[in-house]
């Protein structure tokens, strides 16, 4: 059920299928193309590298759900246990289950990457047309904010990296829709505010307090999305909310190995961000540097600022636009309020990256998209309608062409990533899986390395203290580390590698620890 339209204006276009049927072709066209160019390849960033391993070994017996199993030596040196305390273990447990489907490939956490985005955009669509007058002809253009969204620059890698800001987002979209959904049915505001409830924990479980800003949305919607603000609705929605995540969360906490878990998650990762205690980066330091995440969202959002200002233009002085269409300013500000709110909270920290901003993309794309749609829609009721068919064809050529773009280059290695991987795939057709592979001290810290190596082979990395049957040096610690290989029988390996030496020794079957 979508809300009342205001009166006062006249639609001027009625909505046809064939503007619908243009605007899907070119975004489905423009969207496989942003997303082919890193969900089919080979290579990933080593977050999402360990998040599959994560999930991989909990699929194989390896680690539980508030247990989870990485490998005894991790590339961070805040996590010092075997268990995995830096996240939640919704996604880790979620993709276990696709291991245990599609098995152990780097196909399995595309395909995962894949279903998630697919189902965001189809919660995007639906929240469009809950928050858009049936009788706006704006409504059957659902496909808008779809489009704006491949136009972020941070789309591109971020919904085919396995991070959990994106799972996180789909849970919070969830939250979003059963919370309007109730507020737009009374009849129905018990079972809705139940599942925006759970959407909301399964989010909190997937990367913590930042899923929290979703308790902001019936406050926001009340405010700005009625002909008068409703205040008392939206304080009865909040505490629903809030209340009904209190007792799930502590019912959870009852339970002893979730307490410990999240007691030492919110110590190690939490509490440690907001001390200032966790990674450092030069993005963020200085007096303004916690406003990095705010200059990141900006950057990303101009493409499509750039392309309101220039719609805007054409209507204004080329074209001479005047027609009325009734504006979804309550909309736009509904969306991109939630979007602030759930970026702003993070300049709490210095620990800022990029991909933090991901959570906020959707809700932006709503938003500029109600604030866009007027405009293009002025621009598209002046294209002759023989000029239609033209356009209908060639949304279908670019999505043939995207196609095709997608054959050509699926599960060739992404271009800064192929001498890695060439390593890392030597390396694991000569080292057992399941064995520890003795690094020099520096390497430890090596983090794509450290990744692929559990990921694709189930590597351990370790030191030569612990005596492995096969070491590898790189090109910086190979001269520091000859006399002790030396001393202790390692000899060089026959295999040509582009950045490591790999050594191997003949020992006892007893000195090789095995996992």
């Amino acid at each position: 059920m979508s809300p009342v339209s205001l009166p006062g204006f006249v639609s001027i276009l009625p909505t046809t299928d064939t503007y619908r049927r243009i605007g899907w072709l070119f975004t489905v066209a423009w969207g496989a193309f942003i997303v082919f160019r890193r969900l089919l390849r080979e290579g990933m960033w080593a977050d999402g590298l360990t998040y599959a391993a994560l999930s991989r070994n909990m699929a194989i017996g390896k680690g539980s759900f508030w247990s989870p199993v990485f490998a005894s030596s991790f590339w961070l040196p805040f996590n010092r246990t075997e268990t995995f305390y830096e996240h939640p273990p919704l996604l880790f447990y979620i993709q276990s289950w696709f291991f245990r489907l599609f098995g152990d490939t780097y196909v399995t956490e595309r395909v995962y990457c894949l279903v998630v985005l697919l189902l965001i955009l189809l919660l995007m669509v639906q929240l469009w047309q809950q928050l858009v007058p049936t009788d706006h002809p704006l409504y059957r253009w659902e496909w808008l904010p779809v489009f704006l969204l491949f136009t972020f620059p941070l789309t591109e890698w971020t919904y085919a990296q396995n991070y959990l800001d994106v799972t996180m987002s789909l849970f919070c979209l969830l939250t979003v829709k059963y919370t309007i959904e109730g507020w737009q049915n009374p009849k129905k505001w018990f079972l809705m505010a139940t599942l925006a409830v759970l959407a909301l924990l399964a989010a909190f479980l997937t990367k913590g307090p930042v899923s929290l800003h979703v308790l902001a949305v019936p406050g926001l919607y009340g405010l700005f999305c009625g002909p008068t603000p409703q205040l008392a609705k939206a304080t009865r929605w909040t505490l629903l909310l809030i209340g009904g995540f209190a007792l799930l969360l502590s019912l959870l906490l009852l339970y002893e190995p979730a307490r410990i878990f999240l007691h030492t998650y919110f110590n190690q990762q939490v509490w440690a961000a907001l001390n200032g205690k966790r990674e450092v980066y030069g993005d963020t330091s200085g007096s303004l540097g916690r406003t990095f995440i705010v200059k990141v969202l900006l950057t990303n959002l101009a493409p499509a600022l750039v392309l309101l200002a220039v719609l805007w233009l054409l209507n204004r002085f080329w074209l001479k636009s005047r027609e009325a269409i009734r504006p979804l300013s309550g909309m736009i500000r509904f969306c991109i309020a939630l979007g602030l709110a759930s970026t702003l909270p993070i300049m709490a920290t210095t620990k800022q990256i990029e991909y933090y901003i991901v959570p906020a993309l959707p809700y932006m794309a709503l938003g500029l998209g109600a604030w866009i749609g007027p405009q293009l829609v002025k621009l598209a009721f002046r294209v002759p309608k023989t000029s239609l068919r033209i356009l209908l064809v060639l949304g279908g050529v670019a999505c043939l062409g995207s196609g095709l773009y997608g054959i050509s280059i699926a599960g060739t290695p992404y271009h800064s990533h192929r001498a890695i991987l060439a390593d890392v795939h030597t390396i694991g057709s000569v080292v057992p899986s399941n064995t520890r592979l003795g690094v020099c001290p520096e390497m430890m810290a090596s983090v794509l390395l450290h990744s692929y190596l559990q990921r694709y082979h189930r590597l351990e990395m370790t030191t030569l203290a612990k005596k492995p049957a096969y070491f590898l040096a790189d090109a910086t610690c190979r001269d520091a580390q000859q006399q002790q290989l030396a001393a202790a029988g390692y000899q060089p390996v026959a295999v040509s590698m582009k950045s490591y030496v790999l050594y191997h020794r003949s020992a006892p079957p007893d000195s090789t620890k095995r996992l």
